[in-house]
């Protein structure tokens, strides 16, 4: 039988903590070591006690043995937790890098949630099988000393404990085993579960509007909930029953070695003592090995998980950076798309979308506005110029100069972005090159001022609307002081005295500024106010239409 936490877990472990694993072997061999010895010491002593003898010399030894076993164990468990969490923060650590080095579609494609999901769940379960691990270690080197022991005491209950573990033990994984598939399911259960109950709160302003609407997912969460309730039930009152029998069937062993191996086995009963009391130790030791086969088991799956959300998200960055060196642009004059092609992923709904070829050079100074129609391409001709998407085919140009891919810190520290769905940071993260002045003029431009205060680079609040938010967002895209400004639908969600403002007055300041504003928007009464309109159709650009 083949025991799976061997495969992804133990690897895992190899791979993030190889001096924990090496140590968790050393501790588990003194441990089984001092439990033997103990004992033995006590049967020994038992047996002195019983003709009369001293054992004083004994009660010290015993005393110095158990002193021993107490602080090692004490120490090595600190140790176990703090490594254990200190392993977990260094992989974390590791998928933020990942994520970082990454691209947007990849991303996408993982899906935001089921990275959190991940980090959250499978993360915390590999954590916390570091200490069923290290008492797996520990009780399997007790096991094997003490049935060695048992072999100085009597061969033929040594015979009958080797044979009687190794049937119960392989017989409670195979049993637990399967019961961790079934919990493997429950689990997927519960995700589903708690993926709609994300989508009851997301969507609360529509189910409270529409009764039938909150009737009808309600009984799903509810449905769905004791569906996964009923199926643990069963499999929790399966494993307790089956620990029921493993037990019953442990003292059946020791019942076996009191009345019947005397039967059968000349002068065995003068060890009857120190046999039964070394067979109960063994017992527990066989108990805590199986418990722990289930956890493990869990813990093996979590980890197949995180090593595959690694390897998703590194997959081809290393070949890139082996042949990576850092770009300077110096003083960017302009940027351009040459023959650049992006092809989506495959959607299994229909062909995939393609943007381009598209050839277009953006100059600083300027004002460009891009318009077309839903799922024309706008957003995708902005991640591309951006470097959040990685072109399919051609190249992007900087001064002339062909950007690598995919693109370092130098050319994304180019843009300023706001985009259509973007997030407002509690505090101006990444900025710190501005004055107070600075900041009070924007505050009175964008008609904040008395409603918002930026003290040590932290918002008052951000409890506003959505159009207010996207003037504290492009407040801190002009504290960037990057070349160019890219806004995605900006002035979409703007009351029309300030849409006015912002196409006549900000836009105008911009350029005057010398900055290369590339903006997507349908506003076409202010199409004048632009150096360059480029319209998009499935997925090519026409200037001028």
């Amino acid at each position: 039988m083949q025991i799976q936490f061997k495969s992804d877990l133990v690897q895992f472990f190899t791979r993030e903590s190889p001096r924990e694993l090496k140590r968790l072997v050393w501790l588990s061999f003194f441990v089984g070591v001092t439990n033997t010895l103990l004992i033995a010491l006590i049967n020994k002593c038992a047996s002195d006690v019983t003709d009369g003898k001293s054992v004083m010399w004994e009660f010290f030894l015993f005393c110095f043995l158990l002193l021993a076993f107490l602080l090692i164990t004490n120490r090595a468990n600190r140790e176990n937790i703090h490594n254990s969490q200190e392993l977990i923060h260094r992989f974390k650590m590791r998928i933020m890098h990942d994520i970082l080095r990454s691209d947007l579609s990849r991303l996408d494609q993982i899906g935001r949630g089921e990275i959190l999901q991940i980090l959250a769940r499978d993360a915390q379960q590999v954590s916390q099988s570091v200490a069923v691990l290290v008492n797996l270690a520990q009780s399997a080197a007790t096991l094997i000393c003490l049935t060695l022991y048992m072999a100085t005491i009597s061969l033929v209950a040594f015979a009958l404990t080797l044979g009687s573990s190794v049937f119960i033990f392989v017989l409670g994984a195979r049993q637990l085993l399967s019961v961790t598939g079934k919990y493997v399911d429950v689990m997927d259960k519960d995700i589903a579960a708690n993926a709609l109950f994300e989508d009851f709160l997301n969507g609360y302003k529509e189910i409270k509007m529409n009764s039938k609407r909150a009737l009808d997912v309600t009984h799903d969460i509810v449905k769905m909930s004791k569906d996964s309730n009923t199926i643990r039930q069963g499999l929790l009152i399966s494993s307790t029953n089956f620990f029921n029998y493993l037990t019953v069937m442990m003292y059946v062993i020791v019942g076996t070695m009191i009345f019947i191996v005397p039967v059968f086995s000349v002068g065995f009963s003068q060890h009857v003592t120190e046999t039964t009391t070394t067979a109960l130790f063994l017992a527990a030791s066989l108990t805590g090995m199986i418990q722990s086969i289930p956890v493990l088991s869990l813990s093996n799956v979590s980890a197949k998980i995180l090593r595959d959300l690694e390897s998703r998200l590194s997959f081809g960055m290393d070949q890139f950076a082996a042949k990576r060196h850092d770009q300077d642009f110096g003083v960017v004059q302009n940027i351009t798309l040459d023959h650049v092609k992006y092809h989506h992923p495959t959607s299994h709904s229909g062909r995939p979308f393609v943007l381009g070829p598209v050839t277009y050079k953006f100059e600083l100074g300027k004002v460009y506005y891009i318009r077309g129609n839903n799922g024309s391409g706008k957003t995708t001709l902005m991640r591309l110029l951006t470097g959040l998407y990685a072109p399919s085919d051609g190249q992007i140009l900087v001064n002339g100069t062909v950007v690598q891919q995919p693109v370092d810190k130098s050319f994304r520290d180019m843009f300023a972005v706001v985009f259509s769905d973007f997030y407002l940071f509690k505090k101006m993260y990444g900025l710190t090159n501005y004055s107070q002045d600075e900041i009070d003029a924007l505050l009175k431009l964008f008609k904040m001022q008395g409603k918002l205060s930026i003290e040590h680079g932290n918002f008052s609040d951000l409890s506003f609307s959505t159009g207010q938010r996207k003037r504290i967002a492009l407040l801190v895209a002009i504290l960037e002081k990057r070349p160019f400004i890219i806004l995605d639908e900006w002035a979409a969600d703007q009351d029309p005295e300030f849409r006015q403002e912002f196409y006549e007055h900000i836009i105008p300041m911009f350029r005057e500024m010398g900055k290369g504003v590339i903006a997507i928007t349908h506003d076409d009464q202010y199409y004048d106010t632009a150096d360059h309109v480029l319209y998009m159709a499935d997925g090519k650009p026409i200037e001028g239409v």
